[in-house]
């Protein structure tokens, strides 16, 4: 028997683990046989020139994975049933570079199919390489971020945790954090909850998830706004939806053009995406009156709203409504940092069994953790003056950039959703295929993002693309659409 062991591996590993990695996958190969003696610990100590403790210590851990196996009196042997005996590395790798199949027996389910088979467009983002001047859409400026507001809250509640935040917690998050953000946004939002109605999500993404598993039966006709965000697109597709694009204009989506037969409608009336549409008062009423007449469910999808620039802030729809016909959601990733992958949900007080019960299947619960921590940032004041802070910084980009687009393009570019929010909408009209505009403004070192992908249809004539403008400075947005125009200027 062939015991030629090559140790030759990870040196930060420890000794017994590099040598029960090499034995394993001499078995696995197998070089080794079920049934083959295994060399004793003190040969084989001697001829590698490590300690026997070393080669008892590999011996026990591949024993207590079922590789080996010992006898009494007579020594170490290869197992004779094998863990993963059909499993050879060599032979898959071959197997999958001459592009088969992996073996298996399982079947998907529908819903499984439907995520493979390619039906859900949009479902993982590709992030480009990161260009010099990256206008991406939906990121907050991550250096004005009140670091060391954020460390000391952490602190205090890591020096003396209770024991509440140490296990498990409640599904629909922590009472004091509830509480909080109930206030917050009754008085900033206008939405009508209290914390009994508050559910704490993994971001709006879970929360869009949660809504569609509860509300949603495949076949089910779904009202999406044309065009539409591209997350919200996708789980309702992955859930099975018949999906009824609806266009939108200059106010939002055009009512009068839904559907009888919707169960449930998407919207983001505040700042409609991508195009930034708000949708006023009386538009408001009449998709909240259509819901009424049908027995649809309206899901609102407050994303950014907490930042306006022009004219008053508008309430949240869901203030508007009396009959328990809207399942309002927001998200912090936004406004903080994605990084931490917090949301909320404040649905009717009937479907809020539903809600908790899909979440606690999805996750039982948040990080208690960091919603402790957001509890106290909220309560002490240091949430409200980021976002008073964060306002004036976005306002001041916002304001550079079209004052550039101004300068450097007139008439040529028409700028879209301008009044609130974290992005534009931009058509030029006279810039020829979008993708390729897009393609050599990247060169150029200008990082923008194609609309395409959020229309049903074929989105608007000319080059349209979104341009985030929170995570980049003044200075940089001047100069990265002074390239954009010299990249127009060469192609028109």
């Amino acid at each position: 028997m062939d015991f030629v062991i090559d140790l030759d591996r990870d040196p930060a590993l420890p000794a017994y683990r590099r040598l029960a990695e090499a034995i394993r996958e001499g078995i696995l190969s197998g070089r080794f046989r079920p049934g083959d003696r295994m060399p004793p610990s003190r040969a084989l100590a001697a001829a590698l020139k490590l300690a026997r403790n070393t080669i008892l210590e590999a011996y026990e851990q591949l024993a207590a994975e079922g590789y080996l196996a010992s006898r009494h009196g007579s020594g170490t042997f290869v197992a004779p049933q094998l863990p993963e005996a059909a499993f050879r590395p060599e032979d898959s790798a071959k197997h999958r570079a001459a592009g088969g199949e992996e073996p298996g027996t399982g079947k998907l389910s529908a819903f499984g199919e439907r995520v493979m088979g390619g039906e859900v467009p949009g479902l993982v983002r590709t992030q480009e390489e990161g260009a010099m001047y990256e206008f991406r859409y939906g990121t907050p400026s991550l250096e004005e971020f009140p670091v060391d507001a954020w460390r000391m809250l952490t602190k205090r509640v890591l020096d003396y945790p209770p024991r509440e935040l140490l296990g498990y917690g409640p599904t629909e998050g922590l009472p004091r954090l509830r509480e909080a953000l109930s206030r917050y946004l009754q008085r900033s939002r206008g939405v009508r909850c209290d914390a009994e109605d508050v559910v704490i999500v993994n971001g709006s993404q879970q929360a869009l998830d949660l809504a569609a598993r509860i509300l949603i039966d495949p076949g089910d006709t779904v009202v999406i706004e044309e065009p539409c965000y591209q997350g919200a697109r996708a789980v309702f597709l992955a859930n099975g939806a018949a999906l009824a694009p609806v266009e939108c204009d200059s106010q939002g989506i055009l009512v009068e053009a839904l559907p009888e037969e919707a169960r449930v409608a998407y919207v983001t009336p505040s700042h409609q995406f991508p195009t930034g549409a708000v949708m006023p008062a009386s538009r408001r009423l009449d998709l909240l009156q259509w819901a009424g007449r049908v027995g649809a469910v309206i899901i609102e999808d407050d994303y950014d709203s907490e930042f306006r620039y022009e004219g008053r802030p508008l309430a949240a729809l869901q203030g508007l409504d009396r009959n328990g016909a809207v399942l309002y959601t927001g998200t912090l990733s936004k406004v903080l940092l994605p990084a931490l992958r917090l949301g909320y949900m404040v649905a009717p007080p009937r479907l809020q069994p539903a809600v908790r019960g899909a979440k606690w299947l999805t996750d039982r619960h948040v990080a208690l953790l960091y919603q402790a921590v957001l509890a106290l940032f909220i309560e002490e004041g240091h949430f409200e003056r980021h976002l008073r802070r964060m306002r004036k910084v976005y306002q001041r980009r916002r304001d550079t950039l079209l004052e550039a687009f101004h300068r450097h393009f007139g008439e040529r570019a028409v700028v879209m959703g301008v009044e609130s929010g974290m992005h534009v909408l931009v058509r030029l009209e006279e810039a020829g295929d979008a993708e390729e505009f897009i393609a050599a403004a990247r060169a150029r070192g200008v990082g923008i993002y194609s609309a395409r992908g959020y229309y049903t249809q074929a989105p608007p004539p000319g080059a349209v693309f979104l341009m985030g403008y929170s995570s980049v400075d003044e200075a940089g947005i001047a100069e990265g659409i002074r390239r954009l125009a010299e990249v127009a200027n060469e192609r028109s």
